[in-house]
């Protein structure tokens, strides 16, 4: 009964262990955000799974990486779409991007500072498996700004849920934008 009772929990064991480690491989990707570069969404601190997905779209906040190093940020244009900034303001494909979740920091940023907020750029039609992702805090330029464009195979995945601090549990909210311009049908 005992020997019985002892391979069943072994058994039990491996099977949680091999499910954890496909979950792993093939589905969730733990990211720990070190920085506030996407704060208020997700302050320094916050640990959320990222998960691998073929299908981005436009202010999904993902993570990637970068020369060995992991970042976060925000998909601004998608392959086959141009982007330009000029004084403050985000143009996708021609059309003002609305972007309501950097207007706290912007705010603050703009009372100290004489310079834009979001430095000028411009990116011709993205090529094909290319991103171009921002920062929420746009004075933090460790993004498209710097790196260029980000191949697909460089992204994680798509940040989904925050699981610590523990009252922070819970699913990333970030519909609201993507209602707002129109990206939440694609």
């Amino acid at each position: 009964m005992v020997k019985r009772d002892l391979y069943r929990n072994i058994l039990i064991g491996l099977i949680i262990v091999a499910v954890l480690t496909i979950l792993r491989l093939f589905v969730l990707e733990p990211i720990r955000i070190h920085n506030n570069n996407m704060a208020p969404i997700l302050p320094k601190k916050t640990q959320v799974f990222a998960i691998k997905r073929t299908q981005l779209d436009n202010l999904d906040l993902v993570a990637y990486r970068h020369n060995g190093k992991k970042y976060v940020g925000r998909i601004i244009g998608t392959p086959g779409q141009s982007v330009v900034a000029m004084d403050n303001i985000v143009y996708v494909d021609q059309k003002i991007l609305k972007e309501p979740y950097i207007k706290k920091n912007q705010t603050t940023y703009l009372k100290t500072h004489d310079e834009d907020f979001t430095t000028d750029f411009r990116q011709d039609k993205l090529g094909k498996d290319s991103y171009w992702i921002l920062n929420d805090v746009r004075d933090v330029l460790d993004d498209s700004r710097k790196f260029g464009a980000i191949p697909k195979k460089d992204i994680l995945g798509e940040l989904k849920f925050k699981y610590a601090p523990i009252s922070d549990f819970g699913f990333v909210e970030n519909d609201e934008a993507k209602i707002e311009n129109g990206f939440e049908n694609k």
